[in-house]
């Protein structure tokens, strides 16, 4: 039975706790069991499993969900949560200026929405943004008292701290490792620990000399989730063996030139100028710095999905697909770039593609107003459509795509275009300010997914399901 808005708020805010070790707090809160059909949407639609609202939660009337990747020592209004299986792991806090007041991470039941614990997060300079060994790993902020390396038990809340003497700047985890950067990156002095959390560099240690201003950090300095690790400071790039650390290239930045990771360890370096951001050219380089590919013009494609099948599947670069291996060209196609203007002016002589999902890469041409789904293996065109809608590919489960834009969630068939399902916002939640666009989308698979905004996290999952 469904029950109405304010009493379900009554029912949430009812919290039962029981205090566990180190300071996490075991939650039994238990949102509405069920799933509801979603008005307006077709049988094929997820219904809404369940939905959570940071206010009810947490108890004070602005509180805001927030991803514990970005930290918690200011408020860089970074909406999500990390996904760590059947636990989504989120901060939950109060925006007051650059900062977030009194921030505490939750940890919520991915198929119910039950809050499972709650634990303080104050203090924060940032997360991994996939678990190590059962537990979320943060690093605490300059500003701490006791440098520490903290992890939050994913199945408990319960936090572990390992002092630490570094001056951390940048955390990241794969395959059950964390990795630290840590130094004075003012004097070049810099060094990158892999290991655990009880011992952050029972792996190796490497240093590197490089390094820029404390103003101009960028908050994912450390990349290790292609394959290998690379370190990115200022005008200076370096690639690493995640497995010894052994540095394997450097590279340097130029203007507005900047880095990307993509599948199997390649980089794609884009020499971007700064006047008006006009593409001049771009390589990609291999996992020892080798020149894959280059192109002296234009047609970067910035990919917001990228999950290529295999390494067979070709990489995009211009107008060209090149082959991951040896940078052989497989085909071309001029529908790669987009050759003028969008509505606004901009856009021209852009790569079109957005997403890349198996054997499928998705265009979109804001000139032409069109989106086109090309089989990667052969460059053919499996479907080409003139739409006016164009969203982000945040989600895919091997079979539909989940776009996302200001007003609501849609599924689209890669191989032939169609649309499976569309769910609006004011559908969900009829309060236009309860779930918004720019939040956080995970495909859990088998027709479930979690959308995280501002106030409001749903479930969704199948009818039945």
């Amino acid at each position: 039975m469904a029950w109405p808005p304010g009493i379900r708020n009554l029912v949430l805010a009812a919290v039962a706790a029981v205090v566990t070790s180190a300071g996490a707090v075991a939650v039994l809160l238990h949102p509405e069991d069920g799933t509801r059909k979603i008005t307006g949407t077709v049988d094929a639609a997820p219904g809404l499993g369940w939905s959570i609202d940071a206010v009810a939660i947490d108890g004070r009337a602005a509180a805001e969900f927030r991803d514990p990747v970005a930290g918690t020592e200011f408020d860089m209004d970074t909406l999500g949560f990390v996904d760590a299986g059947d636990t989504l792991v989120t901060v939950i806090g109060v925006a007051d200026g650059s900062m977030l007041r009194d921030p505490m991470m939750y940890g919520i039941d991915a198929g119910t929405g039950a809050t499972r614990w709650r634990a303080p997060a104050g203090e924060l300079g940032g997360c991994a943004g996939t678990p190590v060994d059962g537990d979320i790993i943060c690093f605490t902020s300059p500003i701490a008292e006791v440098p520490a390396l903290i992890g939050y038990d994913v199945a408990s809340g319960a936090i572990t701290r390992t002092p630490i003497d570094w001056l951390v700047f940048s955390l990241a985890a794969a395959d059950d490792r964390v990795y630290v950067a840590e130094g004075d990156v003012e004097s070049d002095d810099v060094r990158v620990h892999s290991g655990t959390l009880a011992d952050p560099d029972s792996y190796w240690t490497r240093g590197f000399e490089m390094g820029t201003s404390w103003e101009d950090m960028p908050s994912d300095a450390l990349d290790v989730s292609h394959g290998q690790g690379v370190l990115t400071l200022g005008a200076d790039v370096a690639g690493f063996d995640l497995r010894d650390g052994d540095p394997t290239w450097t590279a340097e930045l130029h203007g507005c030139s900047r880095i990307t990771q993509t599948f199997d360890a390649l980089v794609l370096h884009d020499h971007t100028g700064c006047s008006g951001n006009s593409p001049t050219g771009a390589e990609i380089l291999d996992r020892a710095g080798h020149t894959l590919v280059a192109t002296g013009g234009e047609g970067v494609h910035d990919l917001t999905f990228d999950r290529p099948a295999d390494a067979t599947i070709p990489v995009l670069l211009a107008d060209g697909a090149y082959d991951r291996r040896d940078g052989a060209i497989r085909w071309t196609d001029p529908d790669l770039v987009q050759t003028g203007p969008d509505r606004n002016g901009g856009g021209a002589n852009r790569g079109t593609a957005t997403a890349v999902l198996g054997d499928v890469a998705v265009l979109r041409d804001s000139a032409t107003r069109t989106a086109t789904g090309v089989e990667l293996r052969t460059g053919q065109h499996l479907w080409r459509r003139h739409t006016e809608r164009f969203g982000t590919v945040q989600g895919w489960d091997g079979h539909v795509a989940v776009l996302t834009d200001a007003t609501g969630l849609w599924a689209i068939d890669p191989r032939t275009g169609e649309i499976v399902w569309d769910i609006s916002f004011l559908a969900v939640d009829a309060d236009p300010d309860a779930i918004t666009g720019g939040g956080e989308l995970s495909a859990k698979g088998d027709g479930h997914y979690l959308y995280a905004a501002r106030r409001t996290i749903v479930g969704l999952r199948p009818l039945g399901g």
